[in-house]
């Protein structure tokens, strides 16, 4: 065998052992946020010299030094010296936010009790709901933004005590400039009367808003205004949501009241940021108003937090903004029946990194799909809509719907959460050409024909890119990398 050859293998090898470092890096991570939450001291002695001992054979010490440095390494990254802390964080996005602007051990510690937190070893944590009040009263020292909100999300370490700052306070500023949002003489109704309305208060009041009214379901003062005296304020030109109604998992599809009725309604802006179109985005979308949801402030806030650090990132907060908004979306592909919905999906999902949902084959793996269904078409109906909105409601995806599902607008509006509708425009002809026999409603030209006809319309008004069928590939991904370069 030639050098060349060896290379060869030694590559095919290099390859394999780095992706299961990857793999075991990945699961170590994993250990060390449950040694994190439970107390456990990062280093396992007993552990390390059980693995090291298990290694023998003519290179047994090289290897055995090799491992070392992997134990090292595994202990550095089981370190969490950064944190959020909360309730509900399974799902938050934050630790994605900062592996991206280049910190990678940044953890989640949930809690019912903040005091837990005041005992653990850290330069640095984010503070959300509802520990907001908590972390402010435990501050040694304050921000002028913390001190005039009474809320923190930030604590540093500093000398026997700690330094607390309201980063919202930034990140809400840093959301108005990003979508040319200028409150000065404006009037803006406030959902919510909790840690995040007191800091959207606070923050337009700085902006010279005309108004700045509190309306929440339980009021806390005389100037709060209950929920359902909404039309008051119908006059007003902007409706910001500080609640977490519409967040995952629960993806409300209504909003906490109709916006029709504000006549001079410019936009609205909501904090959550899963679903990217929240109920009331929804909403003032139907009526033709500029629409901001939260992602932005998570970002921008991120940034101030790394300051805070002492942490400077090399990219900016809009890369690190289009990377995640790249990352919350589902890429939803939607067609006839033989456009070749799944074929593209599967090639998307591996160019794009996301996992790929074929809605048909996941009811044809339960037994629910049209075939087993079948004559029973609203009992199939049924079933796919329940599956695609199960997917709809996540992210990260690329999902291959059924040729119908256009049919369903509650199936649509939950795949407009997060989605991207990919329409893949495959013309009557192609799709005759390709008539099979192999679906149970489109037996004759007569019937692709006439489904053809009638949901072309649908395909056309829901999607966000239009793509012909036989586009390559690349020239796909350009046009979904391009609207998220918008």
């Amino acid at each position: 065998m030639s050098r060349d050859e060896y290379r060869k293998k030694i590559d095919r090898v290099d390859g394999k052992i780095q992706e299961l470092l990857e793999e075991r890096f990945t699961l170590s991570k994993k250990i060390g946020t449950q040694k994190f939450q439970k107390g456990l001291p990062v280093k396992d002695g007993l552990r390390e010299t059980a693995i090291l001992g298990r290694i023998s054979g003519r290179f047994g010490e090289e290897i055995r030094e090799i491992y070392r440095l992997i134990l090292q390494k595994s202990r550095e990254i089981q370190k969490f010296a950064y944190f959020l802390t909360g309730k509900n964080l399974a799902h938050s996005f934050s630790p994605l936010v900062y592996e991206i602007f280049g910190l990678s051990n940044y953890g989640l510690f949930e809690t019912d009790d903040f005091r837990e937190v005041l005992g653990k070893d850290f330069r640095a944590i984010n503070v959300t709901n509802p520990h907001k009040r908590s972390a402010y009263l435990a501050c040694t020292q304050l921000s002028e933004e913390a001190r005039k909100t009474g809320t923190v999300n930030l604590m540093v370490r500093a000398g026997e005590g700690f330094f607390g700052d309201n980063t919202d306070y930034h990140g809400f500023l840093a959301l108005l400039d990003h979508y040319g949002i200028v409150p000065q003489g404006k009037k803006f109704l406030v959902i919510g009367n909790g840690a995040s309305a007191r800091t959207v208060f606070h923050s337009l009041k700085e902006r010279g808003a005309a108004a700045v009214q509190i309306i929440a379901r339980n009021t806390k003062s005389a100037d709060e205004a209950k929920l359902g005296e909404y039309r008051k304020f119908s006059d007003f030109e902007f409706v910001v949501n500080a609640t977490p109604y519409g967040n995952y998992p629960e993806n409300a599809l209504e909003p906490l009241f109709p916006l029709q009725d504000f006549r001079n309604l410019e936009g609205a802006i909501d904090l959550n940021y899963n679903p990217a179109l929240t109920p009331l985005l929804r909403e003032a979308k139907s009526c033709g108003a500029k629409t901001a949801d939260g992602l932005y402030m998570l970002v921008a806030q991120a940034a101030r937090n790394l300051a805070r650090f002492g942490f400077s990132p090399e990219i900016s907060i809009s890369e690190v903004y289009r990377e995640m908004r790249l990352h919350r979306a589902n890429i939803v592909l939607i067609g006839m029946p033989h456009s070749g919905k799944s074929t593209l999906g599967k090639a998307l999902s591996e160019v794009l990194g996301k996992e790929f949902v074929d809605i048909d084959q996941r009811l044809e793996a339960r037994g629910r799909d049209l075939g087993s269904l079948y004559p029973d078409v609203e009992a199939f109906r049924k079933e796919e809509a329940e599956e695609t909105i199960r997917h709809a409601k996540g992210w990260n995806q690329v999902i291959a719907c059924g040729g119908g599902i256009v049919l369903n607008p509650e199936a649509i509006a939950h795949l407009q959460g997060n989605g991207v509708l990919v329409f893949l425009d495959a013309s009557l002809d192609e799709l005759l050409a390709r008539l099979d026999g192999t679906r149970p409603l489109i037996q004759s030209e007569e019937d692709l024909v006439r489904t053809y006809r009638e949901r072309i319309n649908l395909y056309r008004r829901h999607a966000d890119i239009t793509v012909k069928t036989g586009t390559e590939i690349k020239e796909i991904t350009e046009k979904i990398y391009e609207y998220f370069g918008n």
